[in-house]
């Protein structure tokens, strides 16, 4: 297993400012699709398992929903085994502790983000809860209604893996 928690990754306060950033980083790993895909993720895994989200799943949602490869590879049903898919997609997921470490600090500046909007809430327990009543405009653009969808699709799916741990173990990271 990996350790995600490795040192000299940069930290939120170390983001560059929006001046500094890259076009394709400020598009894609901006704070509002970071929260966006973090709402859906938690809604659609209370609605499964009546419980909020453990906020460190929030870990793996945004690298797994952002990256492409990643997203495309992901299964259509939710009674997919994650063992099962976890083995077909060996290769993809090598690189999914070094996703998680690099987009740590976009996903605590999403988590921000989404706390301070309202569209995000954290329990005293640790779990997080998207807004009910939050909707994507599915008109505005095909491709953010995909990454969001597949997001939604990651909290149905954690919902019915068990425990973080058990996750964070079939993928090979550790939290």
């Amino acid at each position: 297993m990996t350790d995600v928690s490795q040192p000299g990754i940069r930290t939120a306060m170390e983001l560059p400012n929006w001046n500094n950033r890259s076009w394709v980083t400020a598009s894609m790993i901006n704070p509002a699709l970071v929260a966006a895909s973090l709402v859906a993720a938690a809604n659609t895994f209370e609605s499964e398992s009546e419980d909020g989200m453990p906020w460190e799943l929030a870990f793996l949602v945004a690298p797994m929903a952002l990256h492409r490869d990643t997203r495309e590879a992901l299964p259509t049903r939710v009674d997919s085994h994650a063992s099962k898919w976890v083995t077909e997609h060996a290769a993809l997921l090598a690189t999914l502790p070094g996703r998680i470490v690099s987009m740590r600090p976009y996903t605590r500046e999403g988590l921000r983000y989404g706390l301070r909007s309202g569209s995000l809430s954290l329990t005293g327990e640790g779990l997080l809860l998207g807004r009910p009543e939050w909707k994507l405009n599915k008109t505005r653009d095909p491709e953010l209604t995909y990454i969001v969808g597949r997001a939604a699709f990651l909290g149905r799916w954690f919902a019915h893996v068990g425990s973080p741990a058990t996750l964070f173990a079939l993928l090979g990271v550790q939290p």
